[in-house]
């Protein structure tokens, strides 16, 4: 059975992880694993005695216990069907990051929540979902606070920019779409239309792009579930980000082998992660 990996905080966004992640495992018939970490209080060190040490160590590891069951608890209530979803809570010592990173080395999915609020606001990633989605070996969703993660998704939006790794992102795009019953959107985000004096026709451009569009989905296995392509202009990130509505699902792929050791996202992931308003799906792909 496949299993899907999510953190745990009582935040708003950690609990519409906690959703998504049950989501999930209803349509993929995969169990959960949520997890909380836990790490002594930093004063716990200027303590001398043992004895003080492991009674400080004891009570955080039952905090953690305690809320990542409760927070299991309220999220199963919150979606129909999710208390048939085999699942665990467990409490981990360690960094946050890293913890989840290795707990999801497996896993068919990491999710994470993000205390992002959109494009108008300065709040940027916490420090754990970014460090997760910047190292994790396999797929990622950050789920913002604003994002809506009701019963059904929306769209599927995906970035295809037609290289290797928005293809495995529409791979991955068409499953969702399928699994969910939801309208598949291959997006493409022209950059540039001017070139020097050379003026590109748009309307050709525009149609040209639909075609391939088009084409890209059917090879990925989307058949006659693909929605009318969306062929924008502007930048990647920003553009795909408008587009996008908070009960969306929107799909890019990055490159990078994971680990602490791995390359970094691109800046079109990143910047979605940081301000999209969507829970954002990552695929990373070497």
């Amino acid at each position: 059975m496949a299993t899907i990996v999510v953190g745990v905080d009582p935040s708003t966004a950690g609990r519409k992880a906690l959703v998504f992640a049950l989501r999930e495992a209803l349509v993929r018939s995969a169990d959960v694993v949520a997890v909380r970490t836990w790490m002594p209080p930093s004063f716990a060190m200027t303590y001398p005695i043992a004895s003080v040490v492991t009674e400080l160590e004891q009570e955080a590891a039952a905090e953690a216990r305690t809320v990542v069951e409760e927070q299991l608890k309220l999220a199963v209530d919150e979606v129909p069907g999710a208390d048939a979803v085999p699942r665990r809570a467990l409490a981990v010592h360690g960094p946050a990051a890293q913890v989840l990173v290795e707990a999801a080395r497996d896993a068919a999915l990491l999710v994470v929540g993000s205390r992002g609020l959109g494009a108008l606001s300065r709040t940027v990633l916490g420090s754990v979902s970014s460090s997760v989605l910047h190292h994790a070996s396999g797929p990622v969703v950050v789920v913002p606070a604003a994002a809506e993660v009701g019963a059904r998704i929306g769209r599927v939006l995906v970035g295809v920019d037609h290289s290797p790794q928005s293809h495995e992102a529409l791979r991955w795009g068409v499953e969702e779409a399928s699994l969910h019953d939801a309208p598949l959107v291959p997006v493409h985000v022209h950059q540039h239309v001017v070139t020097g004096e050379e003026c590109v026709d748009l309307p050709n451009l525009e149609q040209a792009e639909r075609v391939a569009l088009r084409a890209a989905a059917g090879a990925a296995g989307a058949a006659d579930r693909a929605a009318e392509p969306e062929v924008l202009v502007g930048h990647p990130a920003a553009s795909i980000e408008e587009l996008a509505d908070p009960a969306d699902l929107v799909v890019v792929g990055s490159r990078g082998r994971g680990g602490f050791a791995g390359l970094l996202l691109g800046s079109t992931s990143t910047q979605l992660a940081q301000h999209a308003t969507a829970p954002l799906l990552v695929v990373r792909s070497s």
